[in-house]
């Protein structure tokens, strides 16, 4: 009897060291520079200094969570680091490109790439790119349920150099149906660091392609670092769990099950 207890014990620990392991930053290699921009967290960001933040947003690492990379994933089925876009690399990103690094921002090219901040948080997981932008992901590796993520504008191009931080606008749609259109976002409006905007959409049963295009804002200053920050597909029938829909608030949890 000690022994079939034993031996399920193992199990059970093997077993969550998988889940544990599942969809980690670490899966994705090392970066593949040292960011020029330290990423500081301090009590309270300033939207006039590069890269400091006052919140995190923590990879998910539960099995069934798949985030969206640009290097080291694979499609259409994904692997452990994540799933890779499907259209041609160079239409990932308008400037700054091919792109070679994941969970990084544009920054000013290869060898310049940052931690992933918009509006003063800081994302474990996440894209940066330069619009314009297009990213297309196939659907077709897995069922997933849902799309879960943030969008905005990288506080490595905070005021100090680009007046506003740069400006985008998000539009993601799946088999060509417009799920998600943000407002053309800045990295800071009245002096004030822009938040990154939550998204989250139901993904319909045997969807094929989920496209996200990043277009410009058209303040014409080309300072569009745009960044997706914790930007995942959630396997249908997961159990997910996720910080509060508000950044402004205490960190917490909510169990969701799609």
């Amino acid at each position: 009897m000690k022994k079939l207890v034993y031996s399920i014990t193992i199990l059970f620990i093997l077993q969550l060291a998988v889940i544990t392991a599942y969809a980690a930053k670490s899966d994705c290699g090392p970066q593949p520079n040292k960011p020029p921009k330290v990423a500081t967290q301090v009590a309270k960001e300033d939207p006039n200094v590069n890269n400091d933040y006052d919140k995190v947003v923590k990879e998910n690492t539960q099995a069934g969570v798949v985030y969206l990379t640009v290097v080291k994933g694979a499609q259409p089925k994904p692997n452990a680091c994540g799933l890779n876009p499907s259209n041609a690399a160079s239409e990932w990103t308008g400037w700054g490109g091919p792109l070679d690094a994941d969970n990084m921002t544009i920054g000013e090219g290869a060898g310049t790439r940052n931690d992933i901040i918009i509006g003063g948080t800081l994302f474990e997981r996440g894209i940066g790119i330069h619009a314009v932008g297009k990213l297309v992901y196939p659907l077709t590796g897995a069922d997933f349920g849902k799309f879960e993520g943030y969008v905005g504008m990288s506080d490595e191009k905070d005021p100090a150099e680009c007046g506003a931080g740069g400006s985008s606008e998000f539009i993601f749609t799946v088999d060509g149906k417009q799920m998600f259109k943000s407002d053309v976002l800045k990295g800071t409006d009245a002096g004030k660091n822009v938040a990154a905007v939550k998204v989250a959409f139901d993904i319909p049963a045997g969807a094929k392609q989920l496209v996200i295009d990043i277009t410009a804002g058209g303040d014409g200053n080309g300072c569009d670092h745009s960044a997706l920050g914790d930007a995942k597909l959630i396997i249908r029938g997961t159990t997910s769990v996720e910080p509060y829909e508000s950044l402004g608030a205490t960190w917490g949890s909510i169990k969701k099950t799609y």
